[in-house]
């Protein structure tokens, strides 16, 4: 089974960074490995000293990188459907359509599930952690609008959106075959062979929003398997005056790796940012290999052998979450994010259920 790791975190280059080193390494290894980015090309192709474009390129041996133009794709999937459609809808082109949230995530799962079967891993640069976030909750959100308009699970409607109006077959058939398409695209990253890596840029603001960030994304069931530090300033520096950023760094460090105690902690030093094969190449070594890291579902079923819904959220500082029971679904909210989790039928009909903090999980039993 290919190994999928999506790299994301702190804004800033070290994401791109770390993920053309793992990328870098892991070819070295012994493994075909595909590098994909759906953002801009332009940071990750100054990184490799090549151009990328919309189909597989060698940089390496065992090497592909892949740049996804998220636009490009829709104006595609909307030219094959066009002819089908009633005007005014079929008289827009490709080009004219507005991008929709979060859709640069969901292109970019439809090619790694047409691409995957070609590699032994595919390393993902996703950008920044909150475009992430939202896209992750897309499922959960269509599932809410599909819920209002016609129902899920054998249950009516919960009301409607628009009063008195029948809708044609053809928009239910698609709308329930979007959602079911939608989850399925999810499921790639809660896989047990997918995990994330987390990019922690190295200072105390980017601490502070990876204990928010770093929950959520476990919140929509997707396992946070390692955390990279980078890139770093090297240890013991000949220049004095970098001392005190050297113990600030070393001291975050710590920091990091007594919050994630169970997650390693790998360090992407400053060299990956030279660009060019050989040094994303020898960064990635001294990294070592994310992909090593077994991970586990961070969302349960029972605790200690009881019905319950449980998730960890490591590291999610106090006070920090919020919980609200509407009809069968959960609220939660970590920081800014949210989620509507369905609860599990076991949990559903009771009058109140409980919710309770055991270290880093948070434990929703009867109650």
């Amino acid at each position: 089974m290919v190994k999928l790791l999506v790299y994301t975190g702190s804004p800033g280059a070290g994401i791109s960074m770390a993920a053309a080193a793992e990328a870098a390494r892991a070819a070295d290894a012994g493994k075909r490995t595909l590098l994909l980015t759906y953002g801009s090309t332009a940071g990750l192709g100054a990184l490799l000293g090549v151009a990328i474009g919309s189909v597989p390129v060698e940089v390496a041996p065992r090497l592909n990188a892949l740049a996804l133009d998220a636009r490009s794709e829709l104006a595609a999937a909307w030219e094959e459907t066009r002819a089908t459609l009633l005007p005014p809808f079929s008289n827009l082109a490709g080009d004219e359509l507005p991008q929709p949230p979060a859709s640069d995530a969901a292109f970019a799962l439809l090619r790694i599930r047409d691409l995957a079967p070609n590699y032994d891993r595919v390393v993902v640069d996703a950008g920044p952690h909150d475009p992430l976030i939202e896209a992750l909750g897309v499922p959960d959100n269509l599932r809410w609008i599909a819920r209002l308009l016609i129902g899920l699970d054998g249950q009516p409607a919960q009301g409607s959106l628009l009063p008195g109006l029948l809708l044609p077959p053809e928009f239910v058939s698609n709308l329930r075959r979007v959602l079911v398409e939608a989850e399925r695209l999810r499921n790639l990253l809660d896989a047990p062979a997918s995990m994330v890596c987390y990019v922690l840029r190295p200072d105390a603001a980017a601490l502070a929003e990876a204990r928010l960030a770093i929950p959520a994304i476990q919140l929509h069931g997707v396992a946070v398997g390692a955390l990279v530090a980078g890139p770093l300033l090297p240890p013991n520096p000949e220049d004095a005056r970098l001392a005190p950023l050297e113990r600030l760094q070393a001291a975050l460090l710590d920091e990091a790796a007594a919050i994630w105690s169970a997650r390693p902690l790998l360090r992407l030093d400053m060299s990956a940012t030279a660009g060019g094969h050989m040094p994303l190449l020898l960064a990635g070594r001294a990294m070592g290999d994310a992909g090593a890291v077994t991970v586990r579902s961070p969302i349960g079923n029972a605790y200690r052998g009881e019905p319950a819904l449980t998730f960890e959220l490591p590291g999610l500082p106090q006070g920090a979450i919020g919980l609200t029971l509407s009809g069968d679904d959960l609220i939660v909210r970590v920081g800014s994010y949210r989620r509507h989790v369905p609860l599990p039928s076991r949990l559903r009909g009771v009058r109140a259920v409980r919710a309770t903090r055991e270290g880093d999980l948070l434990v929703v039993r009867r109650r």
